[in-house]
Protein backbone atom coordinates (compact mmCIF):
# COMPACT_ATOMS: atom_id res chain seq x y z
CA UNK A 1 0.00 0.00 0.00
CA UNK A 2 1.38 3.38 -0.98
CA UNK A 3 1.13 6.15 1.58
CA UNK A 4 0.64 9.71 0.40
CA UNK A 5 2.14 12.50 2.47
CA UNK A 6 5.26 14.42 3.32
CA UNK A 7 7.45 11.50 4.25
CA UNK A 8 5.69 10.65 7.52
CA UNK A 9 6.66 13.78 9.43
CA UNK A 10 4.32 15.02 12.16
CA UNK A 11 4.03 18.48 13.59
CA UNK A 12 4.27 19.07 17.32
CA UNK A 13 0.53 18.85 18.03
CA UNK A 14 0.14 15.72 15.90
CA UNK A 15 3.07 14.06 17.69
CA UNK A 16 1.61 15.04 21.04
CA UNK A 17 -1.79 13.61 20.12
CA UNK A 18 -0.16 10.39 18.93
CA UNK A 19 1.80 10.06 22.18
CA UNK A 20 -1.32 10.61 24.30
CA UNK A 21 -3.25 8.09 22.19
CA UNK A 22 -0.49 5.50 22.62
CA UNK A 23 -0.51 5.96 26.39
CA UNK A 24 -4.31 5.71 26.49
CA UNK A 25 -4.19 2.33 24.79
CA UNK A 26 -2.77 0.73 27.95
CA UNK A 27 -5.74 1.26 30.31
CA UNK A 28 -8.22 0.58 27.51
CA UNK A 29 -6.53 -2.73 26.80
CA UNK A 30 -6.47 -3.52 30.53
CA UNK A 31 -10.17 -2.73 30.84
CA UNK A 32 -10.93 -4.96 27.87
CA UNK A 33 -9.01 -7.85 29.37
CA UNK A 34 -10.62 -7.28 32.75
CA UNK A 35 -14.04 -7.56 31.12
CA UNK A 36 -13.07 -10.88 29.56
CA UNK A 37 -11.65 -12.07 32.88
CA UNK A 38 -14.83 -11.11 34.74
CA UNK A 39 -16.84 -13.44 32.56
CA UNK A 40 -14.73 -16.44 33.55
CA UNK A 41 -13.40 -15.56 37.01
CA UNK A 42 -15.29 -12.71 38.73
CA UNK A 43 -13.26 -13.04 41.95
CA UNK A 44 -9.94 -12.58 40.15
CA UNK A 45 -11.36 -9.68 38.14
CA UNK A 46 -12.46 -7.98 41.36
CA UNK A 47 -8.96 -8.46 42.79
CA UNK A 48 -7.35 -6.80 39.77
CA UNK A 49 -9.86 -3.96 39.50
CA UNK A 50 -7.95 -1.49 41.77
CA UNK A 51 -4.89 -1.74 39.51
CA UNK A 52 -6.91 -1.10 36.36
CA UNK A 53 -8.87 1.70 38.03
CA UNK A 54 -5.68 3.52 39.06
CA UNK A 55 -4.25 3.19 35.56
CA UNK A 56 -7.48 4.49 34.01
CA UNK A 57 -7.65 7.46 36.40
CA UNK A 58 -4.06 8.44 35.61
CA UNK A 59 -4.73 8.27 31.89
CA UNK A 60 -7.89 10.32 32.29
CA UNK A 61 -5.88 12.99 34.11
CA UNK A 62 -3.43 13.09 31.22
CA UNK A 63 -6.20 13.53 28.64
CA UNK A 64 -7.83 16.28 30.70
CA UNK A 65 -4.48 18.07 31.01
CA UNK A 66 -3.90 17.75 27.28
CA UNK A 67 -7.34 19.24 26.59
CA UNK A 68 -6.68 22.03 29.09
CA UNK A 69 -3.49 22.94 27.25
CA UNK A 70 -5.32 23.06 23.92
CA UNK A 71 -8.05 25.30 25.35
CA UNK A 72 -5.53 27.74 26.79
CA UNK A 73 -3.32 27.75 23.69
CA UNK A 74 -6.35 28.31 21.46
CA UNK A 75 -7.53 31.14 23.74
CA UNK A 76 -10.81 29.30 24.29
CA UNK A 77 -10.10 29.58 28.00
CA UNK A 78 -8.10 32.55 29.35
CA UNK A 79 -5.44 32.08 31.99
CA UNK A 80 -6.55 32.91 35.54
CA UNK A 81 -3.29 34.33 36.86
CA UNK A 82 -3.01 34.69 40.62
CA UNK A 83 -0.44 34.27 43.39
CA UNK A 84 0.08 30.55 43.99
CA UNK A 85 1.84 29.09 47.02
CA UNK A 86 4.24 26.52 45.57
CA UNK A 87 4.39 24.32 48.67
CA UNK A 88 0.60 23.99 48.70
CA UNK A 89 0.48 23.24 44.99
CA UNK A 90 3.15 20.54 45.20
CA UNK A 91 1.38 18.98 48.19
CA UNK A 92 -1.89 18.81 46.22
CA UNK A 93 0.01 17.36 43.25
CA UNK A 94 1.52 14.65 45.45
CA UNK A 95 -1.92 13.78 46.80
CA UNK A 96 -3.20 13.26 43.25
CA UNK A 97 -0.16 11.09 42.41
CA UNK A 98 -0.41 8.93 45.53
CA UNK A 99 -2.62 6.14 44.09
CA UNK A 100 -0.32 5.67 41.11
CA UNK A 101 2.82 5.83 43.27
CA UNK A 102 1.35 3.30 45.71
CA UNK A 103 0.54 0.99 42.81
CA UNK A 104 4.15 1.15 41.61
CA UNK A 105 5.69 0.97 45.09
CA UNK A 106 7.27 4.41 44.76
CA UNK A 107 7.56 6.92 47.60
CA UNK A 108 6.67 10.60 47.13
CA UNK A 109 8.51 13.34 49.00
CA UNK A 110 8.07 17.12 49.07
CA UNK A 111 10.81 19.69 49.72
CA UNK A 112 10.10 23.37 49.10
CA UNK A 113 12.46 25.04 51.55
CA UNK A 114 11.55 27.78 54.02
CA UNK A 115 11.94 30.81 51.71
CA UNK A 116 10.13 29.83 48.54
CA UNK A 117 8.11 32.76 47.22
CA UNK A 118 4.60 32.48 45.78
CA UNK A 119 4.52 32.49 41.99
CA UNK A 120 2.21 34.19 39.50
CA UNK A 121 0.42 31.41 37.63
CA UNK A 122 -2.85 29.75 36.76
CA UNK A 123 -3.08 27.18 39.54
CA UNK A 124 -5.07 24.63 37.54
CA UNK A 125 -2.64 24.80 34.60
CA UNK A 126 0.43 24.55 36.83
CA UNK A 127 -0.89 21.60 38.83
CA UNK A 128 -1.96 19.78 35.66
CA UNK A 129 1.59 20.20 34.32
CA UNK A 130 3.22 18.74 37.43
CA UNK A 131 0.72 15.89 37.68
CA UNK A 132 1.40 14.93 34.06
CA UNK A 133 5.14 15.07 34.64
CA UNK A 134 4.76 13.18 37.90
CA UNK A 135 3.22 10.21 36.12
CA UNK A 136 6.35 9.87 33.99
CA UNK A 137 8.69 10.07 36.99
CA UNK A 138 6.72 7.54 39.02
CA UNK A 139 6.74 5.06 36.14
CA UNK A 140 10.44 5.65 35.51
CA UNK A 141 11.36 5.08 39.15
CA UNK A 142 9.31 1.89 39.20
CA UNK A 143 11.37 0.57 36.28
CA UNK A 144 14.67 1.17 38.07
CA UNK A 145 16.60 -1.81 39.46
CA UNK A 146 16.07 -0.39 42.94
CA UNK A 147 12.89 1.74 42.94
CA UNK A 148 13.45 4.93 44.87
CA UNK A 149 11.41 8.00 45.60
CA UNK A 150 10.09 10.82 43.46
CA UNK A 151 10.65 14.22 45.00
CA UNK A 152 8.58 17.30 44.30
CA UNK A 153 10.91 20.18 45.03
CA UNK A 154 11.10 23.96 44.75
CA UNK A 155 13.73 26.54 45.57
CA UNK A 156 14.57 30.14 44.85
CA UNK A 157 17.02 31.19 42.16
CA UNK A 158 18.15 34.49 40.74
CA UNK A 159 15.61 34.07 37.94
CA UNK A 160 12.57 33.13 40.02
CA UNK A 161 11.25 29.96 41.67
CA UNK A 162 12.50 26.65 40.28
CA UNK A 163 9.92 23.91 40.78
CA UNK A 164 9.98 20.38 39.42
CA UNK A 165 10.26 16.66 39.96
CA UNK A 166 13.44 14.78 40.77
CA UNK A 167 14.51 11.18 41.17
CA UNK A 168 17.20 9.67 43.32
CA UNK A 169 18.54 7.32 40.66
CA UNK A 170 21.52 8.53 38.70
CA UNK A 171 19.72 7.98 35.42
CA UNK A 172 15.99 7.74 34.89
CA UNK A 173 16.16 6.35 31.36
CA UNK A 174 16.13 7.67 27.81
CA UNK A 175 13.15 7.24 25.55
CA UNK A 176 10.54 9.72 26.82
CA UNK A 177 12.73 12.76 26.94
CA UNK A 178 14.47 11.90 23.70
CA UNK A 179 11.03 11.96 22.07
CA UNK A 180 10.05 15.10 23.97
CA UNK A 181 13.23 16.71 22.66
CA UNK A 182 12.53 15.65 19.08
CA UNK A 183 8.92 16.83 19.07
CA UNK A 184 10.06 20.41 19.35
CA UNK A 185 12.29 19.97 16.30
CA UNK A 186 15.17 22.02 17.61
CA UNK A 187 18.21 21.52 19.77
CA UNK A 188 17.96 22.16 23.47
CA UNK A 189 19.07 20.57 26.72
CA UNK A 190 19.29 16.75 26.56
CA UNK A 191 16.08 15.71 28.31
CA UNK A 192 16.71 12.19 27.07
CA UNK A 193 19.22 11.56 29.86
CA UNK A 194 16.64 11.42 32.58
CA UNK A 195 13.21 9.87 32.02
CA UNK A 196 12.03 6.70 30.31
CA UNK A 197 8.63 5.28 29.45
CA UNK A 198 5.79 6.96 27.56
CA UNK A 199 6.65 10.57 26.78
CA UNK A 200 3.09 11.91 26.72
CA UNK A 201 3.32 13.32 30.24
CA UNK A 202 6.44 15.27 29.35
CA UNK A 203 4.87 16.68 26.19
CA UNK A 204 1.70 17.70 28.02
CA UNK A 205 3.59 19.27 30.94
CA UNK A 206 5.87 21.28 28.67
CA UNK A 207 2.93 22.56 26.60
CA UNK A 208 1.07 23.65 29.72
CA UNK A 209 4.12 25.38 31.18
CA UNK A 210 4.69 27.28 27.95
CA UNK A 211 1.28 28.90 28.35
CA UNK A 212 2.74 30.36 31.58
CA UNK A 213 5.85 31.59 29.74
CA UNK A 214 7.94 28.81 31.27
CA UNK A 215 9.30 25.53 29.95
CA UNK A 216 10.83 22.32 31.20
CA UNK A 217 14.58 22.11 31.54
CA UNK A 218 16.99 19.54 32.90
CA UNK A 219 17.72 20.35 36.53
CA UNK A 220 19.98 19.13 39.30
CA UNK A 221 19.33 19.96 42.94
CA UNK A 222 20.62 18.36 46.14
CA UNK A 223 22.52 15.81 43.98
CA UNK A 224 19.27 14.71 42.31
CA UNK A 225 18.44 14.75 38.59
CA UNK A 226 15.11 16.00 37.40
CA UNK A 227 12.99 18.23 35.21
CA UNK A 228 11.90 21.64 36.42
CA UNK A 229 10.53 24.99 35.31
CA UNK A 230 11.51 28.47 36.44
CA UNK A 231 8.37 30.37 37.45
CA UNK A 232 7.79 34.07 37.90
CA UNK A 233 7.54 35.14 41.54
CA UNK A 234 4.42 37.03 42.58
CA UNK A 235 4.87 40.21 44.53
CA UNK A 236 1.23 40.47 45.50
CA UNK A 237 0.35 40.07 49.14
CA UNK A 238 -2.60 37.76 48.59
CA UNK A 239 -1.68 34.06 48.71
CA UNK A 240 -3.77 31.05 47.84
Amino acid sequence: MQRVGDGGSLNAQEQLFLSVAEQLSRPLLALSRLGELAAGDPALAAEQWPVVHTLAESSLQLVESYALGLRVQGKVMPLALEPVTVSSLLYDTAEQLKPLARQYGVELEIDTGPRTLPVLADRAVLQAAFESLGQVFVAAQAEAETPGSVRLMAHRSRYGVVAGLYGDTARLGADSLRRAHLVRGRARQPFQQFVSGPAAGVFVADNLLRTLEAHLHVARYHHLNGLAATLRPSHQLQLI
